[in-house]
């Protein structure tokens, strides 16, 4: 099913359609083919999938996509920058879903959403959304994972899944509609990342960042960090202060936010 298959209300960009399937092993799979078979011309196509058979997240994490539950969604970006600058494109997708994702909540719930490090979104420390970015030699694919209901169990974890239908009393969510809302506010960050750079991006990104003063523990590839959140820096690393009082740059790892008996270290 394609943009012109959906109903009027459903409305793109110029140049961004979506590609919808019942059921693919993901939608970033499908979105990773068409880069490849498009030879980096395929910007602007987007994937949204019913069901996931294989859905994944952030470091091969699986990503429960129940037929219904969520939005399954994967956009093509073929930047014409180098590709030194495309980790920016994270912030970019985490700041567009959440501003999307505004529109549907009820007002009574919007000051209680934030942005963690380096992309998901959040309900009072509750997971509402994640973004994934997989890059090739073409381009980009942002896959975004979005839980409209049902939100799944996951056992032990620092930051529990919440679903959209939590947060939105009047009405079900439409997930087409919420695909075009989504891929809207992507084509006007990516179009701002573009011309003005991640800078700008950057600056609206942390006032929606609600991690300050927070005892954070990150596990990277190489070791597990604990501290306190101080800031963001300018290329997207995170900046915390460890107990000896030192800073210390983090470019990439999982984030678990520390509280009570943890967060003192007994």
């Amino acid at each position: 099913m394609t943009l012109a298959e959906m109903p009027t209300t459903h409305t793109l960009p110029d140049g961004w359609y979506i590609d919808y399937r019942p059921s693919a092993t993901s939608s970033n799979d499908l979105a990773l083919a068409a880069l490849r078979e498009n030879c980096g011309k395929a910007e602007g196509k987007c994937f949204q999938v019913g069901e996931q058979t294989k859905g994944r997240g952030r470091r091969g994490k699986q990503w429960v996509s129940k037929s219904g539950d969520g939005l399954y969604l994967s956009i093509i970006l073929c930047p014409e920058t180098s590709r030194d600058t495309w980790s920016g494109l994270s912030f970019m997708a985490s700041l567009a879903v959440y501003k999307a994702l505004l529109t549907f909540i009820e007002d009574a719930h919007i000051l209680r959403c934030s942005l963690k490090w380096p992309n998901d979104i959040l309900y009072d420390n509750r997971k509402l959304a994640g973004i994934l970015l997989e890059a090739s030699a073409e381009g980009v694919v942002v896959g975004c994972g979005i839980n409209l209901a049902n939100a799944p169990v996951l056992g032990q974890t620092n930051f529990p899944p919440v679903a959209l239908d939590e947060l939105v009393t009047s009405q079900s969510v439409d997930s087409k509609a919420l695909a075009c809302a989504v891929i809207r506010r992507i084509a006007e960050l990516y179009a701002t990342w573009q011309i003005s750079g991640m800078q700008v991006i950057l600056k609206e990104w942390r006032s929606y960042c609600d991690m300050e003063g927070e005892s954070l523990r990150i596990e990277t590839v190489k070791d597990v960090i604990t501290g306190t959140y101080v800031d963001i820096g300018s290329s997207g690393e995170l900046i915390v202060r460890k107990a000896d009082g030192g800073l210390v740059q983090i470019h990439a790892g999982d984030v678990e936010v520390l509280r009570g008996s943890d967060a003192s270290g007994n």
